[in-house]
């Protein structure tokens, strides 16, 4: 058993304050030169102002702190539509005993307050740091809005994976997509470009928020891991994309007269813009289609405007990023070539008996 060797020391997780776990983490500082702990604060208080509770657990040996992480209740995190999974995330953890200790007292922690089932990693904030351990793919840059760690900080995970601690495992992927093989076909065949494309006034969208936030809820609702929108918390996010020249154009929305088709929404490198440098990578966050048009062809008609947007930002970086592994439609993408996965990551689950 992976933690035999530490039950001489019941005591060791303990509960301590943000300041003390923020300074210890890997987290901080993973960005050279990028201090990002008013980002990674602020996002917690959201949770606990919107209901949620968030305990930051360290893991010390004597007097020295050799592993951590964050447990907490995201008051609009679903997974697979259960409102009742709480979180742990930005792990600091190079042995599986440490991982191991650390995971049962969050899962302690989460069964206090109710909750059915624990998973992670998932880290705070979402649109810097991703879902997921990154398991493949590290050679390639870091970009806001997916995970990423080293190897060592993987092996952890696989060695508890591997001894079957954990109860369930989904994977994601992140697709580098080849345009030059979608234009091809884009230009093979009959594309319907009759749809209004919108791309949204960042300052006053009207009722584009609500309707997309009720689309997204709609139609993502069963992923594994998801958080609800809002119509408020669209127009706040939507807000950031100003710090971008021409940022509205990462948002595009298709409309069939007044019907909304579907959506584009890719995200910039967050790094950058808060580094205050030229945005050079780009997310390709969600790609949304209500059914009743998934046999237009659309998705095409997004492939073909995230290019052109590319294009106009002359952006050298762009991934399509969590793309679970359960996802058919999406995989078969990557069988004709169009797209080719790059990067895998893997989200755990413990269930709360």
């Amino acid at each position: 058993m992976v933690l035999e060797w530490m039950d001489n020391y019941p005591n060791c997780v303990q509960t301590v304050k943000f300041d003390d776990f923020w300074a210890r983490s890997r987290f901080n500082g993973i960005i050279h030169g990028l201090d990002l702990e008013d980002q990674v604060r602020q996002s917690f208080s959201e949770m606990e102002l919107g209901g949620g509770f968030v305990s930051f657990l360290a893991y010390r040996f004597g007097n020295k702190t050799i592993g951590s992480l964050a447990v907490f209740k995201d008051p609009w995190y679903r997974s697979a539509g259960r409102e009742t999974v709480a979180c742990f995330g930005l792990v600091t953890a190079l042995d599986a005993d440490t991982l191991a200790r650390l995971v049962e007292a969050a899962r302690d922690i989460a069964e206090k307050a109710g909750c059915t089932a624990l998973r992670g990693p998932v880290n705070v904030p979402r649109i810097l740091f991703g879902y997921g351990i990154q398991v493949s793919g590290f050679g390639l840059p870091v970009i806001a809005g997916t995970s990423f760690n080293t190897r060592n900080d993987a092996y952890a995970f696989f060695e508890l994976e591997s001894d079957d601690y954990f109860d369930h495992t989904d994977k994601y992927y992140n697709f580098s997509q080849d345009f030059g093989k979608t234009r091809a076909y884009i230009d093979a065949i009959k594309l319907d470009r009759s749809f209004r494309v919108v791309n949204p006034d960042l300052d006053n969208p009207g009722d584009i928020a609500g309707r997309v936030a009720d689309m997204m809820n709609h139609l993502l609702v069963y992923r594994p891991d998801y958080q609800l929108a809002t119509a408020v918390r669209l127009v706040t996010a939507a807000k950031a994309y100003k710090l971008v020249p021409h940022g509205e154009k990462l948002l595009a929305f298709y409309f069939d007269g007044d019907v909304l088709a579907g959506g584009v929404i890719m995200q910039p490198d967050w790094f950058q813009v808060f580094a205050g440098a030229r945005v050079t990578g780009v997310i390709g966050e969600i790609y949304m289609l209500e059914p009743a048009y998934q046999g237009r062809k659309l998705m095409l008609n997004f492939a073909e405007y995230s290019e052109q947007v590319l294009k106009d930002l002359v952006a050298t970086h762009y991934e399509h990023a969590s793309i679970w592994a359960e996802s058919d439609k999406a995989l078969s993408t990557v069988k004709v070539g169009y797209n080719a996965i790059i990067k895998e990551f893997r989200v755990y689950e413990v269930i709360i008996r």
